[in-house]
This record gives structure tokens, sequence and C-alpha cells, in this order.
């Protein structure tokens, strides 16, 4: 089930991405999320609120 469930949450999150016309489309769940930058970008678009201080090239994992 585990390979099921990251279909199902890329598949939810690229909805909201291309609904949101956003560029970036997730091809690799763990590692396109791994910085938190697009996953900061969409909670954004799920919430509909701004998320501030995305660092959108982080050097280390603490920025």
């Amino acid at each position: 089930t585990g390979f099921a469930d990251y279909n199902i949450y890329t598949d939810w999150a690229n909805h909201y991405l291309a609904k949101s016309g956003h560029k970036r489309l997730i091809k690799d769940l763990q590692q396109d999320i791994a910085d938190g930058v697009l996953l900061a970008e969409i909670i954004q678009i799920i919430a509909n609120e701004k998320v501030e201080d995305i660092n959108g090239c982080p050097r280390s994992h603490s920025q």
C-alpha cells in the first residue's frame, strides 16, 4: 500500500498545483518536497493563505 499511497498523494498535490497554474509538478514525492519549498507552495494553494518567509533556494535543511 505504500506505493499506492505515494501515487494518491502525488496525484492530489499535482491536481492543486496544475489547477493554480503552477509550472512545477511532483514527479517523486519524497524528493520533490524534501526542501520544503514545493510543500509550502502546495499549502499556500490549498489554504489560500500566504506562507511567510519561504526561501526559494535553501542551502540547508534549517532554511
